[in-house]
């Protein structure tokens, strides 16, 4: 039996110990979120800056025209049941907060802002109406 060169067994040892890496980061990165109460893979939050939220806060929450919605959920990652009637953002929020696009709205009392996804009706952020506002 002929033995390989240490170099050979070095650089196979190596070359074994990348492929692991880069094979558990792929995997790592493909595995949803833990689920939530329902089963389903937990969704990314909408992540808004201070700015994006007053700017959302001053359109929406100073309508009095919006009907308000009492019993929406208000925790993020719960789904809006479909009796609940959701909006598209208005024209002059998507212009000022483009990355919300793909978002509807409903809102809740007359002091938060219940962000929905469009696509699955989840709760992706609750922007609450603050005192300095």
């Amino acid at each position: 039996m002929k033995l390989l060169p240490r170099k050979t067994i070095s650089w196979l040892g190596l070359t074994g110990l990348l492929i692991v890496l880069v094979s558990s980061a792929v995997i790592a990165q493909t595995q949803p979120g833990p689920p939530l109460r329902d089963g389903l893979p937990r969704l990314p939050r909408l992540t808004l800056t201070a700015q994006d939220e007053y700017v959302i806060r001053e359109n929406l929450l100073t309508d009095s025209s919006l009907p308000r919605q009492g019993s929406a959920p208000d925790t993020i990652g719960d789904v809006v049941p479909q009796n609940i009637k959701l909006y598209p953002l208005p024209p002059q929020v998507v212009q000022k907060v483009p990355k919300a696009r793909a978002y509807q709205f409903v809102v809740k009392d007359d002091n938060t802002v219940i962000l929905v996804s469009s696509s699955d009706r989840r709760v992706a952020d609750v922007i609450k109406k603050k005192s300095s506002d």
